[in-house]
């Protein structure tokens, strides 16, 4: 997982890498902060966002089920400013999806620079999971947040932490 102390440096890494296009650094942070999974990050719309629960309610799964995911108070914080009322949340070219393997560089990069190996987007949905099971988040409920039909597949994502 993502080391919680290491975080802030690793996202102003992601940050350094995608000067050029800040939709990936976006994308990212809704993949560490929601569980979403890449392709999930990439099709993200603004109008799945209830401010006022802060919720997410991805509206185009790989299992075609959602339930709504609380949003960290952080990433509300970082989104607020960018808010609109409609459309992708981190657009890629021309207004379209961010394409396939859109943050392998950026996530190498940043990896790198902070002296982490492993992190993948696929981890940092593994982090999210894993970090609702040290705030003391059910297991069912982290199941069905992360769209999963069987806990053994949600088990397997979290990782045990013994300083928590």
């Amino acid at each position: 997982t993502l080391p919680t102390k290491t975080t802030d440096e690793w996202l102003a890494e992601i940050d350094k890498a995608t000067t050029r296009s800040p939709s990936v650094a976006i994308a990212v942070r809704l993949m560490y902060g929601l569980g979403l999974r890449e392709s999930e990050a990439a099709s993200a719309c603004w109008e799945w966002i209830d401010w006022e629960r802060r919720t997410f309610t991805p509206g185009i799964t790989k299992g075609k089920e959602a339930v709504p995911v609380p949003m960290p108070r952080w990433l509300v914080a970082y989104l607020a400013p960018q808010r609109r009322p409609q459309g992708l949340i981190a657009p890629g070219k021309q207004g379209r999806a961010l394409p396939d393997g859109f943050a392998r560089y950026a996530m190498r990069r940043a990896n790198a620079a902070t002296s982490l190996t492993g992190i993948t987007p696929h981890r940092l949905r593994g982090t999210c999971a894993t970090l609702m099971s040290e705030e003391g988040t059910p297991i069912q409920t982290i199941q069905a947040i992360m769209r999963h039909k069987d806990p053994k597949t949600t088990m397997g994502y979290l990782e045990v932490n013994m300083d928590v």
